[in-house]
């Protein structure tokens, strides 16, 4: 995930999500009141908002169970 912030004016900041390290065709673009540390505070939830709203895009890796042959734990 790449984040940036540019200062847009005295009060306003736009925050930007990029997700082409991943290999995901997808990006999100936000304007936050403050300045740059207000918009990077932000970013986390941002992220998650991004990727919940667009789950079919971060499939989660399917994990494989061994089977036990009849032993018991």
């Amino acid at each position: 995930m790449i984040v940036t912030a540019e200062q847009i004016d005295s009060k306003n900041t736009r925050l930007s999500i990029d997700f082409a390290d991943e290999n995901v065709e997808l990006s999100g673009t936000m304007l936050i009141a403050g300045d740059e540390s207000a918009a990077l505070a932000y970013a986390h939830f941002f992220e998650q908002d991004l990727r919940r709203n667009n789950a079919e895009l971060f499939p989660v890796p399917e994990i494989e169970i061994p089977e036990m042959d009849g032993e018991m734990i």
